[in-house]
C-alpha cells in the first residue's frame, strides 16, 4: 500500500486497543510518525519514554491540525502538510504512547491509531518508504477545535 503525499488514498483501517491490559494488541508498525507533543522538545518528548531514542528522519502528513489546548489533534481528512518525525517503535514503546493518547489502558476515545505508508527522509541522507502508526484524532475530539494553519506544531505551540 502506498499513500502519496498530498492525499491519503489508501489508508488501513484503525486497530482498536482493549480497556483491560492484557487484551493490548501492538499495531504491527516497527516506527511511528509523531507531530505533536512526542516530538522533541515537546511536553511528552518521545525521549522521555525511550532514553537515547534516535530519529530517523521527518515526514509530512496530510490533514487537518487542530488545537486542543496544550496538545494538537490531527484528522487525516483535508489538505494540510504537518510535519511528523519518524522514530523506531517496539511494543514497550507503542504500549507508553497509547497511553499519552488515551488508547490504553482505557479508551478515552479521542484517539485512534492508523498505519500509513508514507515517504521518510532519512536524518543521515536520502528517502525510504516506511510503514508508520500515526495517532489520529477523532471527529468528536476535534469538533469545535480551532484549525491550526501551520506544518510545524512545536514551533507554532512555543511562539
Amino acid at each position: 500500500m502506498t499513500t502519496s503525499l498530498e492525499a491519503f488514498a489508501e489508508m488501513d483501517s484503525p486497530t482498536s486497543s482493549s480497556g483491560a491490559a492484557s487484551g493490548w494488541q501492538a499495531c504491527g508498525a516497527t516506527c511511528v510518525a509523531v507531530y505533536g507533543t512526542l516530538r522533541a522538545g515537546g511536553v511528552n518528548d518521545i525521549a522521555k519514554l525511550r532514553p537515547g531514542i534516535a530519529c530517523l528522519g521527518r515526514t509530512r502528513l496530510s490533514g487537518t491540525l487542530h488545537d486542543l489546548g496544550w496538545y494538537p489533534g490531527l484528522r487525516l481528512e483535508g489538505t494540510q502538510t504537518v510535519l511528523a518525525e519518524v522514530y523506531p517503535m517496539d511494543e514497550a514503546l507503542e504500549q507508553a504512547m497509547d497511553r499519552i493518547e488515551g488508547l490504553w489502558p482505557e479508551d478515552l476515545g479521542e484517539y485512534t491509531k492508523r498505519i500509513l505508508s508514507l515517504p521518510v527522509m532519512l536524518t543521515h541522507g536520502g528517502q525510504q518508504t516506511m510503514m508508520l502508526l500515526v495517532y489520529e484524532a477523532l471527529p468528536a475530539t476535534v469538533h469545535g477545535a480551532p484549525v491550526i494553519a501551520v506544518s510545524d506544531w512545536i514551533e507554532w505551540f512555543k511562539s
